[in-house]
Formats: structure tokens, C-alpha cells, sequence
């Protein structure tokens, strides 16, 4: 044999070992290693790679390759070639094989890792469709011979059905992967029978679902019957609906109810038959489905329908359905907003149910684009309403259709416009009132000022007074607020008083929890004051007219005692002839004219003290005036040896009229000095101390004391006497009273007979 036919059946022995070689191979990953290290040690080319069209087919990816110096075929980083792009590319695209001799003439050619002269290239194809490239590449020039790519494109041939085998066994593998795992894990039941002679169905096989949803063990199930699984009734209809289908060679589906423990379960089952290439149905295979839940959503559903056309027909609101902008249906409330039968709005557009103008100025045939928008309608005698529309669009059976809820707004409109003038109104008293306006927060927080009350608390603007914290800012004490029912102090922002008048009342949430207080503040300082002066003048009048009335009852009495008796006395010596008499007669006459003379002295003290009321106030310390009365009394008190005690604070200042202070202190003194007791060593005190801005002194003796049961009403009564001295006229502690009550003081008297007497004179006591 020549060596062309040596080399011949060489080739054709590789061949031949190829195949065999590819009838062990599984996967395609197997094969195509097999391939490529076939290629290159039995047809000692330099390497080999191949590549296969991805899913997109765009690209090719080389997946396996091996070169003559490697020892076993190795994986490689994804190589990816365009269609079209490089020798390989362009094989590919063409589907045609190709022997490039040279490859520095080709413009096709793209440098690997080094530049190779020669490379073959032959496309996999199975039926017409493209699955990748073989490609091997050598260093020297016109390597490859047409022999060289007859094997090849045997190889590439054999190869191609390898592959599409392999990948339908492995889709067929997990198709049955995947159909394993469905079978024992979906919640669906799954079962196939066996059609046996004699109308009889056997269960081959069930999967866990059915099981666990019929409550049933496998053995209960599989190799059974129908009539063994279930009751006879349902054995019965489930055999019907069975000879059904295989009758008329098509699926069926059905439903049935069972039980199961405590529940009642309905599936529903779609059974279909499996006919052999006789045309015998030999199985049936089903599944089913639990459709418990879903049957009560239906029946949910359809009480939602109901309700919903309760709702419909009931509701408040015009509501109605437009498909192509024409009304197609609408409920009863809808005629009465518009004021029209059915028939008078079935078949209309909304504009043509409106006037050709809004409000806006735009037409009423325009498209509205907005959900929610207010709009003014015509009702049939021609009046107009104004409504809130909300339009819902939405599809049912491939329509478009739009459900309008219409609301007559116009009673709140009209009410809205009230208010909106109310509160216009409100907002011109709120800027223009004399008092001031006010709403705050539980808290202590203005939200709310008028003009007015900033410029009567002293304030620079609203927002300065915003800021401030009421109960710390305005109040001098918090609880003057609730003291008084609706008057009381304020601080204005430089530290002044204000008296306010406040009319308010208390804003409440739904819960009954405070929220707000509102109201108006009148000052009333000067109001407060001018009372106080109106209601000291008319205290004074009144005081006065009590002094005068007690005046006039001396007056009457103690004149008119004196002058009946100087009456007497000289209608006495006018009827007397002795001489001795009548100059005893004189005599008590002289004695009553020096009474008379007295009394009208006291009076006009009286009368003295009334007139000073007015007197002017005078700051003085009350050390240096007890100190001055002790140097007026200095004889006396030496002479009756009383010991004298003074316990005053020497900074301790009093308002008084002096002169009245002066008689005071000397009576009181003169007094404890006067009814002193013999038999004991008499002693006086005098103390004073100020009291939350009041004076308070106290003279105690240990003297005589006085019988408080018998005349603790008549110690301040004129002319009222307690003791057996002949000097005693009871007058001083008259004129001693009426001083302090002058002086808006009082006085106050505790004794006890021959223990001593303590007097007690308050100052400032209504200042």
C-alpha cells in the first residue's frame, strides 16, 4: 500500500476509536474532554480547543482546550468570542469549516497567547443548528491537510449528536428531579390509577399530600380500589366522573366534600386519561387540589357582592358608573342630588348634566385627569349644586370603566362662607378690640395674642410674648390665678402691677382633656383703684358719721345734764332769803360751771381728733419716740419706783401722725404708771416688732388689772371709769382708740385684777 493509503487507514482507525471513545462518555463535559485529548496525542496536533454557542447565541465560549505540551487537558478562564468575530467567529457565523494556511495573511486571524501560521477550524452542527467550533492551531505553515479536516468534521458530526444526546438526558434528568420534587413536596394531591377490567380502578401510587390531607397511610391507599379508599356514595360518583373521561378521551375536572377528622375538606381534582398505542386507556392520572379555603372566600366574595350592591343602592353619596364618559349605571341617591329619573341620566355625559362653565373659567366638556376634584352640577329644574367628585377607575373584561361618587357639598359651602365672614368678623375684633384677646395651653404657652394685650402687658411684638412662659413670666404668684374667680394680678414685662378682668373659657378634645383657653383680659388697674378710693371716702364718711352721731348723743346728754342742773341751782338761789344758803348755792354753781367747762373741753378734743383725720403720714422711729414719752414721765416714774422694760429693734420705723403717736404712748404709759399696786414692785414692758410689714406693740403692767368680765365692752366707752383714783375721768382710752383707728390701727386689751393689764396696738393693719 502506498503511504497515502497507510495514512488513510490510519485516520480511519482513529475515527473509529473516536466513536468508541464517545460511546463511554455520559456528559457532555466527559465528551468534550475526550475530544480534545484525543486530538491531540492520537492526531498529534499542536492543541485543540472548543467552544460552544451560548444561549443568546452571541457569543462562543471556549470551554475545554489542551495544548501538545500539556500533560492532561486543563479547564481554562471562559474564553468569549463574538459571532462574527475572528476566524473562530466567523466559522461559526458562516457555519462553513476552514483551513487557514497562513495565518499572517489573514485579517481574520486574533493572536492567542503567541502567533500560530496554521489553524483549522470546523463548526458542530447538528440539523442545521450551530452547537460550537472545533479549533486547533499549529506553528508552522500549511500544516493542515484536507485529510485533517475530513476527520475533523467526522469528529465535529459525532460530537454534535453527543452533545444534543447529553443535554437531553440531562434536561430529561431534571425534568425527573424536578418532578420528584414536586411530587413529594407540593401541597397538591397526586395519584395515578390503573384501569383494570371489569370497570375497576386500583391506586398505583399516591404522594405524601394526598396522604396527609386524607389522613390516610400508604397501605391504605396504594394497590387499593376506589371502592376500598372511599365510601360506597363517593366510590360511586368518583367511578362516574372516571368513565367520563376516559369516554370521551379528554380530561375532566369535578369536585367532592370529605371528611377528615372534625373537618369537612372539598378538593378539586382534574383527572386525565392515558391511552396505549392500541387506543386502550391503561391509567389515569390525577391531582388534586384542597379548595376549602378558596370555596369560603367565593362565598365571602359573594356576600361582599351583595353588600356591595347594598352599599350601592343605599348609600349617602350619588354614585354611578361611566364606560366611554357616558353613564351606564347609577344609584337611587343619584336622581335625588341631580333631581332626575333614571332615564334622565342613563345614557348622558357629565358635562352635558353641567353647566358649560365652571368656576374656573374652563369648559365642563373637558377630561378631568384628577381623582379628586369639586365640580358644579345641574339638576332638571336648572338649579345648580356643587359636589366633591371622586372618580375610581378600573378594568373588567378588558373595559375600561370609571366609578364616580358624588357628594352635594353646597350646605357646607354655605356654611363655610358663614364662617369664613365669622371668623373675618373675629379677626377685625381680635385686631382692633381695647382689650386684649388671648389662647393658651395648659402648659403656660400663648398660641394666640391680640394687639391689645401685647401693648398692655408692655410687650415689644406678638412673637416676643409668644415666647414667654405665663406662669413664670406673668403671674407674681401662680396662685393669685385661682384665688380669685375672675380678677387678679399680672406682671407686666417691666415688673409693674396690672390688674386684669378675664372672661374666658376652657377648649376641650374628645376625651374631655383641656386643650385650650380663651378669652378676653380687660385692665382694670385704674378701675381697681378709683374703687378703692370710692370705697375708703364712703369707710371715712361712714366713720365719720358714726363720730358725729356718737358727738351729738354726748352733746345732748352731757350739756343737757350740766345746763338742768345750773338751772337748778339758780331757781334755788332765787327763791332762797339766806344769805348762807345761797353762798353755798354759789358754790356748786361755781362747781358745775367748772364741770361744764371740762365737759366742753373733752368735746372739743373729740372734735380735734376728727378733724386730723387727714393728717399727713409720717415715718418715725418708734425707739426715739418711746424713748421721748419715758423722758416726759421721767418725775413720775422715778417718784412711784416702777421699773421700765423696753424690748424694741432700734431700725424698726413706723407710718404714723406723730402727735397722735405722742398721746397715745403717754396715756398707755401714764395709765400703767397711774393703777399701779403698792404692795408689789411694779414693773412695765414695752415691745414691738414688725409682722409680714405690720407693727405690733405691747405695754404690759403688773397693776391693778381690770375686771374684763364685768366691763371688757366699756373700757374704750367715755367717761368710763374702773377704779376708785380721783384723778380717773374715763377719757384717755377713748381718745386713745379713736387716734388709732385714725391711723388705720386697732387696739387690744387682756387684764386681770391684780394681775396686770397687757394693751395691744396694731399699726399698718388695713395698709
Amino acid at each position: 500500500m502506498s503511504s497515502t493509503q497507510i495514512q488513510e487507514e490510519r485516520y480511519l482507525d482513529i475515527i473509529n476509536q473516536f466513536a468508541v471513545g464517545l460511546l463511554n462518555q455520559s456528559t457532555i463535559k466527559e465528551t468534550l474532554w475526550s475530544v480534545i485529548d484525543n486530538v491531540v496525542s492520537k492526531l498529534d496536533f499542536y492543541d485543540c480547543a472548543i467552544y460552544l454557542l451560548d444561549e443568546d447565541k452571541e457569543h462562543l465560549i471556549q470551554v475545554a482546550s489542551q495544548a501538545y505540551k500539556d500533560k492532561e487537558p486543563r479547564n481554562t478562564n471562559a474564553t468569549f468570542i463574538k459571532m462574527g468575530t475572528g476566524i473562530v467567529g466567523k466559522v461559526a457565523q458562516e457555519k462553513q469549516s476552514r483551513i487557514t494556511n497562513d495565518t499572517s495573511q489573514s485579517e481574520d486571524y486574533i493572536t492567542d497567547d503567541q502567533w500560530r501560521f496554521s489553524e483549522i477550524t470546523v463548526p458542530i452542527i447538528h440539523e442545521n443548528e450551530l452547537i460550537g467550533i472545533i479549533d486547533s492551531e499549529h506553528p508552522e505553515k500549511d500544516f493542515f491537510q484536507p485529510i485533517h479536516l475530513n476527520i475533523l468534521t467526522t469528529i465535529a458530526s459525532m460530537v454534535a449528536i453527543k452533545v444534543v444526546q447529553a443535554r437531553h438526558l440531562e434536561n430529561l434528568a431534571a425534568r425527573e428531579k424536578s418532578f420528584d420534587l414536586i411530587y413529594s413536596s407540593t401541597n397538591d394531591l397526586i395519584f395515578l390509577m390503573e384501569v383494570e377490567p371489569n370497570d375497576s380502578f386500583r391506586c398505583v401510587s399516591v404522594n405524601r399530600a394526598f396522604l396527609e390531607l386524607t389522613n390516610k397511610k400508604r397501605g391504605d391507599v396504594v394497590g387499593k380500589t376506589i371502592d376500598d379508599i372511599w365510601d360506597a356514595e363517593r366510590s360511586a360518583t368518583i367511578k362516574s366522573y372516571y368513565r367520563e373521561a376516559i369516554e370521551t378521551k379528554k380530561p375532566i375536572t369535578y369536585q367532592i366534600k370529605f371528611r377528615t377528622g372534625n373537618n369537612i375538606v372539598i378538593v378539586e381534582t382534574k383527572v386525565t386519561p392515558v391511552f396505549d398505542h392500541r387506543g386502550r386507556c391503561t391509567n389515569l392520572s390525577g391531582i388534586s387540589r384542597d379548595i376549602t379555603t378558596a370555596e369560603a372566600v367565593r362565598s365571602e366574595l359573594g356576600y361582599e357582592r351583595e353588600k356591595y350592591q347594598t352599599l350601592f343602592s343605599k348609600a349617602n353619596d350619588a354614585i354611578f358608573i361611566l364606560k366611554d364618559d357616558l353613564i351606564i349605571e347609577c344609584n337611587d341617591r343619584t336622581t335625588e342630588i341631580f333631581g332626575r329619573d333614571r332615564e334622565g341620566l342613563i345614557g348622558y355625559a357629565p358635562h352635558e348634566l353641567s353647566p358649560q362653565v365652571q368656576p374656573d373659567g374652563k369648559t365642563s366638556d373637558r377630561r378631568m385627569d384628577q381623582d379628586n376634584f369639586q365640580w358644579v352640577h345641574t339638576k332638571k329644574d336648572g338649579s345648580y349644586f356643587t359636589a366633591d367628585v371622586t372618580l375610581s377607575r378600573y378594568h373588567f373584561k378588558n373595559e375600561e370603566y370609571t366609578q364616580a361618587i358624588v357628594r352635594d357639598v353646597s350646605e357646607r359651602i354655605k356654611a363655610e362662607e358663614v364662617l369664613r365672614a365669622s371668623e373675618k368678623r373675629y379677626r377685625t375684633i381680635f385686631e382692633n378690640s381695647l382689650d386684649g384677646i388671648y389662647k393658651s395651653t395648659p402648659e403656660g404657652r400663648f398660641v394666640e395674642v391680640s394687639p391689645a394685650l401685647v401693648a398692655m402687658l408692655g410687650y415689644d411684638s406678638e412673637e416676643e410674648l409668644l415666647s414667654i412662659n405665663i406662669k413664670k413670666d406673668l403671674y407674681f404668684k401662680e396662685e393669685d390665678r385661682f384665688k380669685h374667680s375672675n380678677q387678679y394680678r399680672l406682671k407686666k414685662k417691666n415688673g409693674d402691677e396690672i390688674w386684669v378682668e378675664d372672661h374666658g373659657f376652657y377648649q376641650y378634645d374628645g376625651e374631655g382633656k383641656v386643650i385650650f383657653h380663651q378669652g378676653i383680659l380687660r385692665d382694670v388697674t385704674a378701675k381697681n383703684q378709683k374703687q378703692m378710693e370710692l370705697e375708703n371716702l364712703l369707710n371715712m364718711t361712714s366713720d365719720q358719721n358714726k363720730r358725729l352721731q356718737n358727738f351729738a348723743h354726748i352733746v345732748s346728754h352731757n350739756i343737757r345734764s350740766h345746763s338742768a342742773n345750773l338751772t337748778s341751782l339758780v331757781s334755788f338761789m332765787e327763791m332762797t332769803k339766806d344769805e348762807a344758803e345761797k353762798q353755798k348755792m354759789f358754790q356748786m354753781l361755781k362747781s358745775s360751771t367748772g364741770q361744764l367747762e371740762e365737759t366742753i373741753m373733752n368735746l372739743n378734743e373729740i372734735i380735734t381728733v376728727n378733724q386730723n383725720l387727714n393728717k399727713p403720714i409720717e415715718q418715725r422711729n418708734l425707739m426715739e419716740e418711746v424713748e421721748k414719752t419715758l423722758q416726759i414721765l421721767n418725775d413720775e416714774i422715778l417718784e412711784s419706783g416702777v421699773k421700765i422694760a423696753v424690748d424694741i429693734p432700734e431700725d424698726l420705723v413706723l407710718p404714723i401722725i406723730p402727735a397722735y403717736l405722742d398721746s397715745i404712748l403717754l396715756n398707755l404709759l401714764s395709765n400703767a404708771i397711774k393703777y399701779r399696786r403698792s404692795e408689789v414692785k411694779s414693773e412695765i414692758k414695752i415691745q414691738a416688732k414688725a409682722i409680714q410689714g405690720k407693727v405690733q406693740i405691747e405695754i404690759s403692767d403688773n397693776g391693778m388689772g381690770i375686771d374684763m368680765d364685768a366691763h371688757g365692752d366699756k373700757i374704750f366707752g367715755m367717761y368710763k371709769t374702773f377704779h376708785q383714783n380721783e384723778d380717773a375721768r374715763g377719757f384717755g382710752l377713748y381718745i386713745t382708740k379713736n387716734q388709732i383707728e385714725t391711723m388705720k390701727g386697732k387696739i387690744l386689751v387682756d387684764s386681770k385684777v391684780n394681775r396686770g393689764t397687757t394693751f395691744t396696738v396694731y399699726f399698718n393693719e388695713e395698709r
